[in-house]
């Protein structure tokens, strides 16, 4: 009796949690693979420091509620021809609040950052990092709404979200699914279901009953009886222990699949594209064009160096981009700014990176026929560019 009582008071405890606003995230390290491994740990750092200020940040390795970083570059300059080389970086902190059993996406927060550092872009990029302020407000406020845009859509999706958890549960995924359901409050016509479904799920993840009772064997060594209790009682772990490694069976097909895209890299080299510029004094070559399935978008990174002294702001933008099957893209982005244009410094002989996004990318393209940028004042068109994956 008195272990049905603790089910059921941690039932209603459970789906509380999200009425009281104590929703919590994983933090989930940068997938970026131009950024260098230093920056990454030192970003996953400082963002595990600003959650953990605000109470938000999440120990559990079966939590569903993560927060994704993605850092883009706008501007990188390096002086060349001193004893010291010093570099400035600044661009934008995206971060995405998601949920990873379903991929739902409920928040974004735009930060801009600034760094410079002596020695090379590394080192200006871990400054910039440092530059972020645990303090700033804005991360409270993003927290704050976060929550409440789960709420909001935990109560539109109340249905299915009762189903998905019920998959979680016949794949026996149990400590998902009760995460997964963690975010329904009793104000929500699902409350009972879910209570009902939480309930079954407690009988398969281990519960501190057990471990209480362990102590009381272990306060009495002196009676022989107790200690070979004791030994009944230590092969309960040994039962919980299979139950936790069918996930990981269920799981291996994902861990495969992540060796599979790994060869596309190879294809980095065989670039066989055509690129024409309208003007004679800018150089412009493509350095890499790949896609990520994950956040849904493609990026092309072109290198762009400009001959022309008195010219130091130019105007850019990404005006088409059409597939190899002629389908046109219409969402794109140039550089990491809003808009489909941006003034960016150009210096003279001074190679700059620059990147364009392909957004909203629904399967993987092969590749573009043709693409057209306004880069400063001349047209620039490349023609036959494949894509990496």
């Amino acid at each position: 009796m008195k272990r049905l009582l603790f089910l059921l008071l941690a039932c209603v405890c459970g789906l509380g949690a999200f009425a009281q606003g104590e929703i919590q995230f994983t933090i989930l390290k940068s997938a970026q693979e131009e950024l260098p491994p230093s920056v990454v740990e030192a970003l996953d750092l400082r963002l595990k420091q600003i959650f953990n200020r605000n109470s938000a940040a999440s120990a559990n390795g079966y939590n569903v509620f993560a927060i994704e970083p993605v850092f883009e570059l706008s501007d990188v300059m390096t002086t060349a021809g001193m004893m010291q080389e010093v570099s400035v970086v600044k661009g934008e902190l995206t971060l995405i609040a998601k949920n990873l059993v379903d991929g739902t996406m409920y928040y974004s927060m735009i930060i801009p950052v600034k760094g410079n550092g002596v020695g090379g872009e590394e080192k200006a990029m871990k400054n910039m990092i440092g530059n972020i302020k645990a303090t700033n407000t804005a991360f409270t406020r993003f927290i704050r709404t976060t929550r409440e845009k789960i709420q909001d859509y935990y109560a539109a999706n109340c249905a299915i979200i009762l189903q998905k958890a019920q998959g979680l549960f016949d794949q026996k995924k149990y400590q998902e699914a009760m995460n997964y359901l963690s975010a329904i409050s009793e104000t929500l016509p699902c409350y009972e279901q879910a209570a009902v479904l939480l309930k079954e799920l407690y009988n398969y993840v281990p519960s501190e009953p057990d471990t209480v009772i362990v102590e009381r064997v272990v306060e009495k060594p002196v009676e022989v009886e107790k200690i070979v209790e004791v030994e009944k009682i230590v092969e309960k772990p040994v039962v919980v222990e299979k139950v936790v490694e069918k996930p990981v069976v269920v799981e291996k097909p994902v861990i495969v699949e992540k060796p599979v895209e790994q060869p596309a890299p190879q294809e980095t080299p065989k670039l066989d594209y055509s690129i024409s510029i309208s003007a004679n004094d800018l150089e412009v070559k493509v350095l890499k064009c790949f896609g990520n399935v994950t956040q849904r978008r493609i990026t092309i990174q072109l290198e762009v160096l400009n001959h022309n002294d008195r010219i130091l702001n130019g105007q850019v933008s990404f005006n088409s981009a059409f597939t190899l099957d002629g389908e046109e893209c219409d969402n794109k982005k140039s550089l990491t700014d809003a808009r489909w244009w941006a003034n960016t410094k150009m210096p003279s002989q001074v190679k700059i990176k620059q990147d364009y996004f392909v957004l909203d990318v629904t399967k993987k393209i092969p590749g573009f026929s043709y693409l057209e940028f306004e880069i400063r004042d001349a047209k620039v068109i490349i023609r036959n560019l494949p894509v990496e994956w």
